[in-house]
């Protein structure tokens, strides 16, 4: 797309965005004041709204059983393939399974052998040890997979996930910072009961924490926040180190991101355009003019852990959205919560039990968890190529779409849901004929995947158990006392890339994320015969690569204490470990890879996709809600095309959060600048003031 040229001087658009800050903070203060003298309107959290309202169904028709019977013997049902065993194709299998009974047959397929949750998912050892693909959180803002989880699976999430809690952030300096949990009004309600439980709790107590009588104080640096893109808050707000090299001047460097912060629209794909064409770096130093030590100590780490690649590396769209979703959605958005045990155990069982069983009851036809078709659930199914059927062998009036697995089996149906990665999607795409029918289907092989490996450590207990810890489920750990003290504030430990300082090579680009699962899971809640350690590392493809098991445990031994600031845990205290290398397995969201993604979820006639790198510009969510929010999409469109009429219960799509008032104000200001004076230079990305300033000076005196 042709962007706009810009007209006149430099030196004005220069002016009219150094205009557009003062203004912007004019209405950024204007809005923040408003939004506190005025009466505020309460939102109820998604656990209170009723399910009347939040899923509403429309298939209730008046008609006798008798004749409903009569119908769904004459009814050929449909058959729909979904490929990938993930929360994006378990939750078009969900959605499709609420079709009329006898109207669609549903196949999932997984090339995991046990097909339950994908990357997401997990299993038990031969001696019973649970282990993950890497653990997976659920922030604040995942407003589809929560109502999901409860209205859809049955789930109660006070028994299965943590309350929010905070984390620490680290940087190759040492510790930077306690990212604090930030309270909106609409989980009140929820935080008073999981408070009363805390205190219940026979594994301990924690006593007042006074980061929260700090965070509702009106100080100037919690009023500062309200105006500062995201991660940027967070570093104002944050409990810094006593030993960050962090100062004022860094922080206030963060105010140069508010032209772009403005600028970009997460659900715009204009603005994906222009951003995706230049890497995170380039925006937060380049045109930002953030100083050296906020972007390492504050953005690099968090690019290393959300989108799980350093900022030469990622596109600026990617950055933009990801924080917004992460940090900027809503007050808060940045609160995460954690499973209390194995996704696949907590989650997906029930899910599974619940698509895979038709109703017993009559009650049962009225609960809106349970389905009325059949979903078949096939683990160790991989598909080699999928194609049209030829006329003279297709076995219905109907079925157009061929699906062939590795083992010879073929499958025909009237619709293909692909819920694959990216990398997956290309390498299947060279052998299906249907899918290089696709516009553009030759984008698909420009996109790239993420290893990761995830590597749990199950200990020998300390003889000393540590207590009135904060953050998580429970409050003690079986850890060595040292690692205990620096993981004191939270269980969850950040850790940005090169910890070691250069002394680690195999972490020079590597990001990894720390657990203390004794807090986290009631499994191994203390006192406990093991105490258990999780570390995930990201972009990790030197650690995959090490020879055998017990070398990468020793180096995570090694990658832990550099981190923490600690001893190393001698390897002879490792009882036993688990190590899961999932090579190219996430998305990797490098510059240029949103135009390489599917804008929609139906790719061409009898074909669908979802999952976390499709619809980039769309509902600005990321991770596991953007894989349930676009499963929901496809299935609604296969429902549509193939007039199975599913439960619209089940294909709603809550949307997400709308902007503050201070982002309003400012995204207006943002627009009406750019029609009339588009940012200077080829990216058109605004500048912060002390950019303009110096490149100005920089033109002036290549020119005298």
């Amino acid at each position: 797309m042709a962007r706009a040229k810009t007209k006149g001087p430099r030196l004005h658009v220069g002016s009219c965005y150094l205009l557009w800050l003062v203004i912007s903070s004019l209405n950024v203060a204007i809005a923040f004041t408003a939004t506190s003298v005025l009466p505020v309107q309460q939102h109820s959290s998604i656990n209170n709204r009723p399910a009347s309202l939040l899923f509403a169904g429309t298939n209730g028709v008046d008609e006798t059983d008798a004749t409903r019977e009569e119908e769904e013997e004459l009814i050929t049902p449909q058959r729909v393939v979904i490929i990938g065993g993930g929360w994006a194709g378990f939750t078009a299998a969900d959605a499709l399974s609420t079709a009329r009974k006898g109207k669609v047959k549903v196949t999932l397929l997984d090339a995991a052998p046990r097909g339950t949750g994908g990357l997401a998912g997990g299993w038990r050892t031969s001696s019973g040890r649970p282990v993950e693909s890497g653990i997976h959180g659920f922030w604040r803002e995942y407003k589809n997979t929560f109502a999901l989880m409860e209205h859809r699976i049955g789930l109660n999430l006070n028994d299965i996930l943590t309350p929010f809690t905070p984390s620490i952030l680290v940087s190759k300096n040492g510790q930077v910072a306690v990212a604090p949990v930030l309270k909106t009004d609409d989980d009140d309600d929820n935080d008073s009961d999981e408070d009363d439980a805390r205190s219940s709790s026979p594994r301990g107590t924690v006593p007042p924490d006074p980061m929260n009588l700090i965070m509702n104080a009106a100080s100037p640096m919690k009023l500062l926040a309200d105006l500062l893109p995201p991660p940027l808050d967070l570093a104002v707000l944050a409990q810094l180190s006593p030993t960050s090299p962090v100062t004022p001047l860094d922080r206030i460097s963060g105010i140069g991101l508010l032209g772009a912060w403005a600028d970009f629209g997460p659900e715009d794909p204009i603005s994906w355009e222009r951003y995706d064409s230049i890497s995170a770096e380039k925006l937060f130093k380049t045109y930002a003019g953030l100083t050296d030590s906020l972007y390492d100590e504050f953005v690099s780490p968090l690019l290393h852990v959300l989108p799980m690649t350093p900022g030469y590396d990622c596109s600026a769209a990617a950055a933009l959205s990801c924080f917004h979703v992460f940090a900027l959605q809503s007050k808060g958005a940045f609160d995460v919560k954690w499973c209390r045990g194995g996704i696949a155990e907590r989650i997906f069982n029930p899910w599974v039990d619940k698509l895979t069983s038709s109703p017993a009851t009559a009650e049962d036809e009225g609960n809106i968890s349970n389905n009325d078709c059949k979903v078949e659930i096939r683990g160790g199914a991989r598909v080699s190529s999928i194609q049209r059927v030829d006329e003279t062998t297709k076995h219905t009036d109907h079925q157009k779409m061929k699906v062939i697995l590795d083992s010879g089996e073929e499958l025909q149906c009237d619709a293909v849901v692909l819920a694959v990665g990216g990398t997956a999607m290309g390498r299947l795409t060279a052998t299906s004929p249907a899918l290089q029918e696709i516009s553009n289907s030759d984008q698909f092989d420009n996109l790239r995947g993420i290893t990761c490996v995830a590597v749990r450590l199950f200990l020998k207990p300390d003889a000393v158990v540590t207590e009135h810890l904060k953050g998580g489920k429970y409050f003690s750990t079986q850890l060595p006392p040292c690692y205990a003290t620096a993981m004191a504030q939270s269980p969850v430990i950040v850790c940005g890339a090169d910890i070691g300082n250069n002394h680690i090579p195999e972490l020079k680009e590597t990001g990894f994320c720390i657990y203390d699962l004794q807090r986290m899971h009631d499994e191994f809640a203390a006192p406990n015969d093991v105490a258990v350690l999780e570390v995930d590392f990201f972009r990790a493809d030197d650690i995959a690569n090490l020879s055998n098991d017990a070398h990468v445990a020793e180096f995570t031994l090694t990658a832990v204490a550099a981190a923490l600031g600690v001893p190393p845990i001698d390897a002879s205290d490792v009882i036993d470990v688990a190590v899961v290398r999932a090579r190219n397995a996430v998305s990797h969201f490098n510059v240029g890879s949103a135009a390489c993604s599917p804008e929609k979820s139906k790719l061409g006639e009898g074909l669908y996709i979802c999952g976390d790198w499709v619809d980039r510009s769309g509902h600005a969510s990321w991770s596991t809600e953007k894989a349930v929010v676009t499963g929901k999409q496809a299935a609604l469109a296969v429902s549509n095309d193939l007039g199975l009429n599913c439960d619209t219960s089940a294909t709603k799509v809550i949307p997400a959060a709308s902007d503050t008032p201070q982002l309003k104000a400012l995204r207006t200001v943002a627009k009406t600048l750019r029609s009339v004076a588009p940012p200077p230079g080829e990216d058109s990305v605004p500048p912060s003031p002390w950019v303009f300033i110096k490149d100005t000076i920089s033109g002036m005196s290549g020119r005298s």
